[in-house]
């Protein structure tokens, strides 16, 4: 069965895009499989990663992996990172996100304080760009 974690990661992801927000994602560096500019990792195992579609290209998230191309050191580099090894995927504009819990068994979910901040407004250049709309 895949990870709810993959699914939950898509989402949040998708809904920061949509409402203008960057999306930060922080990694434990331990697990096996995982392809990392390891010279940006901290000494303490994680790293901070700005998965803004400015930043980045090509996101994906599987029932394994986070994957996506961002250049570190003027090199384009194509990172792999196990979704259990992620430890939070947050905005940086609210702090709202996902949120692993004590040894990684578990997600708590931020969805801010007020309603403003649960629901804040799409970003403007999105409107009248797809998806369904009341008639």
């Amino acid at each position: 069965m895949a990870m709810l974690r993959a699914y939950l990661i898509e989402a949040t992801y998708d809904w920061m895009l949509d409402h203008n927000l960057t999306p930060y994602l922080l990694v434990d560096s331990e697990y096996e499989n995982m392809i990392l500019p390891e010279n940006h990792v901290d000494e303490d195992g994680k790293i901070l990663l700005n998965i803004s579609p400015e930043a980045i290209e090509h996101f994906g998230c599987d029932d394994q992996f986070v994957r996506f191309d961002a250049t570190f050191d003027g090199e384009m580099m194509s990172l792999q990172i196990p979704v259990e090894a992620v430890l939070e995927l947050y905005s940086g504009e609210t702090s709202q996100g996902l949120y692993a819990r004590e040894f990684g068994y578990g997600i708590d979910v931020n969805e801010g304080n007020s309603e403003e901040e649960v629901n804040p407004p799409k970003c403007k250049s999105q409107k009248g760009s797809g998806g369904l709309h009341l008639v």
